[in-house]
């Protein structure tokens, strides 16, 4: 993972380690300005490879991008609902059938310690099992319920909470906290 390019996609509020790899793949759809980072197979190969999230030279198919965009969706959902929002109900069973599709590989060591493979992945396949597999870690270690979608419609970027009470809303308070105040603000002198 190269954590440069996944920072200076994401701009702030960063997940940590691995979760990072996430929430840089759930922002490469920029709701603001209609950006898209994998418009095609060549641009996503081209992206996850900068990203360090796959293998140089990896190549992608038209099918191995839709599959890439399911999960980015549902992903997209799962966070939506770490926020409180309601999951759309076909969420559960596309990641279902995802984890099923594209097992987890795991590496283990010279005294038998096993952990995730990290190592950027192969294929569209090994990287959809090593996205699931860091959200199972990350759910274990207690990050998972930090990673919020930003609820505000113009952006709905994905941020990790730092707040100790995990009450944070916002990606960032001066922005789209005070759009929405301000707007709250001018409904009531309708």
């Amino acid at each position: 993972m190269n954590t440069e390019v996944l920072e200076e996609l994401i701009e702030y509020k960063f997940a940590p380690g691995p979760l990072l790899a996430v929430q840089g793949l759930v922002n490469t759809y920029s709701y603001e300005d209609g950006v898209e980072l994998l418009p095609d197979s060549e641009a996503a190969a081209s992206w996850l490879q900068e990203a360090g999230l796959i293998v140089p030279g990896t190549r992608l198919s038209g099918e191995d991008l839709e599959e890439i965009l399911e999960l980015r969706r549902a992903l997209r959902d799962l966070l939506y609902a770490n926020h409180g929002e309601e999951m759309a109900p076909d969420t559960t069973e596309k990641m279902r059938r995802l984890a099923k599709e594209h097992p987890i590989d795991f590496v283990i060591d010279q005294d038998g310690k096993i952990a995730l493979d990290l190592e950027p992945a192969e294929s569209a396949g090994e990287l959809i099992a090593q996205v699931i597999g860091i959200i199972a870690q990350s759910q274990d270690r207690d990050e998972w319920k930090r990673l919020k979608i930003c609820p505000a419609e113009d952006c709905r970027w994905a941020f990790y909470d730092r707040s100790k009470n995990q009450g944070g809303t916002w990606c960032r308070m001066e922005v789209c906290g005070n759009r929405n105040k301000n707007r709250k603000y001018r409904s009531k002198d309708d």
